[in-house]
């Protein structure tokens, strides 16, 4: 058997990684390419949609899975969601982040589907460094989340030294341009997370309390809590209940009004959070991902 899992040029897909090393252990040939570049002849492909529309589909033998992991955002989010249900056509199979994005996307054909939320990287389980060189790292995405750079102006005038990792313009780091307590470095292959996490105390989650954002899961607040960082976010409703469901202690940023000597809270096992039940391996298995597949060859 081999699967095909398309990757997207811009976009930020561990789980595509995940996916392979999983189905590897169960000696499935995998290939991992750009989605474009996928082989028609795979006994099935794994998309991560957006739109495919069904008029590009080039004649092709393989299965086909669509993934959707999130909901269109604002402006007119229930007019996109429609016109990707239309355009991007019937598969064999749909794999939804959560019993959310399936409600939201109103599909009403009995294609099958399974639900798998967001995992983390073995790598990424790790104790805390004992002396690390920044208070708090964050990583991902700066484009597009309204008061993150303010966040950043806020907490490092408190008195926090922060590492950002991700891919900033030059207008970003221009705006932090001799702030001695910000450091940027980029974007980085995901090899290279393990290290930067391990040196800060903590990490941050900030995410626009704004639908479709904010019922989505936070891959970074699991990667923070598997690396044994203490972890701060603003309040917004996939963080709240997270919370109250795994009786996680987060610091709020909206109680934060001065600097917190963080060495001091990790000393506090109130704040120290067991992620396994999140590695991939867990995730997958849980939702079935294996068996699934694997039926779409029947």
């Amino acid at each position: 058997m081999k699967v095909g899992v398309g990757l997207k040029k811009h976009a930020y897909t561990p789980e595509a990684y995940a996916y392979k090393r999983f189905l590897e252990q169960s000696n499935i040939e995998v290939q991992l390419a750009l989605e474009e570049e996928l082989c028609p002849y795979n006994e099935v492909n794994i998309y991560f949609m957006g739109l495919r529309p069904f008029w590009r589909r080039k004649a092709s033998g393989a299965a086909e899975v669509h993934e959707y992991q999130s909901l269109s955002v604002a402006p007119y989010p229930v007019l996109k969601d429609t016109v990707k249900k239309i355009v991007n056509g019937q598969p064999n199979g749909r794999i939804f982040l959560n019993e959310v994005v399936r409600e939201g996307m109103r599909f009403t054909s009995g294609v099958p589907y399974i639900l798998r939320d967001m995992g983390v990287d073995a790598a990424l389980f790790q104790k805390p460094n004992a002396y690390p060189d920044f208070d708090i790292v964050y990583s991902g995405s700066i484009d597009g989340r309204n008061g993150l750079l303010e966040e950043f102006q806020r907490l490092s005038a408190l008195g926090y030294k922060l590492l950002i990792v991700g891919e900033a313009s030059a207008s970003v780091r221009n705006l932090f341009r001799g702030n001695k307590k910000v450091d940027f470095v980029g974007r980085v292959s995901r090899d290279e997370l393990p290290r930067l996490y391990s040196q800060a105390w903590a990490g941050l989650n900030y995410t626009p309390d704004i639908y479709p954002f904010n019922i989505q899961t936070s891959t970074k607040t699991l990667e923070y809590l598997a690396s044994g960082l203490v972890v701060f976010s603003n309040k917004y409703h996939w963080v709240s209940k997270f919370s109250s469901d795994y009786g996680v202690r987060f610091l709020w940023l909206d109680e934060l009004q001065c600097y917190i000597d963080l060495s001091s809270v990790l000393i506090n096992d109130d704040f120290f959070f067991d992620a396994s039940e999140f590695k991939w391996d867990s995730v997958l298995k849980r939702s079935g991902f294996l068996s699934f597949i694997s039926s779409m060859c029947e």
